[in-house]
Parts: structure tokens; sequence; C-alpha cells
């Protein structure tokens, strides 16, 4: 067995954001695909990483196991049983956070979901992740369906109330959210509204820091 530092990284990376595909490790570490691909399982004929591939036309994806976690040195928690995480809701979402993730690091330093809820309780509201950006905190929160007015009040309300953000982001997968989260956040100036398909194009992060200079 021979582990090197980029393995290392990679499997702290995973356990950080929960679960990653092949595409968005060759994505994160600036690898090809093949080679990310054998990098992948060999860590997984090692046993650091364990496979899954749940649903039929979605991509397999790979998740830190016990031993992943203990070489690798991360103090997260892995699941006892994989499935547990692989929900199809939480699925899809965990998916496109990392998608952002990856595109909003051009921008500064990146505080997962898994890391912000490290030391809350259980139910205690966190965002999807935080971008740290000139020494302030952004928090991002991604929605991929239209939630009740009432869920998206208490969020709303928990950002109001939370000194912990200079801004919030909010990239929304359709119009219809978009509009939804408008209607609810429409004197809020803290509040940025953003669609995710913009995120994936390739003058995105430069266009938001011109923006958000200009403001």
């Amino acid at each position: 067995m021979q582990i090197t530092d980029r393995d290392i990284e990679i499997l702290l990376w995973i356990n950080r954001m929960r679960f990653v595909t092949a595409k968005q490790v060759s994505k994160k570490f600036k690898i090809g695909i093949k080679s990310a691909y054998r990098v992948l399982k060999r860590l997984c004929d090692d046993r650091f990483l364990y496979h899954s591939r749940s649903y039929m036309f979605e991509p397999g994806v790979y998740l830190c196991t016990k031993r992943g976690k203990r070489i690798s040195g991360s103090t997260l928690w892995v699941p006892e049983r994989p499935s547990e995480y692989l929900d199809k809701a939480l699925y899809k979402h965990t998916l496109a956070v990392v998608d952002l993730s990856i595109e909003l690091e051009k921008l500064g330093g990146w505080i997962s979901e898994r890391e912000l809820r490290k030391g809350h309780k259980f139910n205690e509201m966190v965002p999807d992740g935080v971008l740290v950006k000139d020494n302030k905190k952004v928090a991002i929160e991604v929605e991929l369906t239209l939630k009740s007015n009432k869920r998206l009040d208490k969020k709303i309300e928990y950002y109001k109330g939370c000194i912990d953000y200079y801004e919030v982001w909010y990239f929304v997968e359709s119009e219809a959210i978009f509009e939804a989260v408008k209607k609810r956040v429409y004197n809020l100036l803290f509040v940025k509204i953003y669609y995710l398909k913009e995120a994936k194009g390739t003058d995105f992060t430069f266009s938001l820091c011109l923006n958000q200079k200009s403001e």
C-alpha cells in the first residue's frame, strides 16, 4: 500500500464534501478524468474509499471509509452504512453544492456544511457552505426545489438575526425558485440571488468579483 500527499488531499476533501463524483475530483485537483478514475479505483481497492452507483442514469459517487478517515487525519465522522448518505434528494443537492464550491473557491476559502455542523446540534440551522472572501464570510444556499414560504421565511429570519455572515448568496435552479426567494428577501440588501447555471459559465467568478467591487 502506497499513499501519496495528493491521495490524502483527495480523501480529506471527499470527507469534507460528504461524497463526490470522479468528474468533480478531476476538476478540483486539475487532473485528467482517466487519471482521476485510476486514483479513485486504487483508493477503493485499498478500502480508503467506498464507491456507490445507487441511481440509474446518475454518476457514481465516492465516500470516505473509516479507514480513509483515519489515514487522512480527518476529524469528521463517516457513516456506518454509506447508504445513509445517498437519499435521492440529498444526492442531487450535495453534488450541486460540490460543483458550486469548486467554482466559488476561485474567490476564496470554502467551509463545507459538514465542517459547519461539527460542534452544533443536529437540528441547528447552518448554510450549505460558507465562502470566506476578503476576510468576510458569505453564507451560501443552494435551492433545487421550490420550498414553502414558511420554510423560506424560517431561513431568512435566521440570517436576519445572525451576525456571522457579511452576505447571503442564494443559488437557485429555476425561475420559479428565483421569484419565490426574491419575494421573501426583496428588502434585504445583504441577500443576493443567482442562477446555478450562471456558476457553470467560464466568466462567472470574474463577473462576480466585478459586481462585488462596484457595489
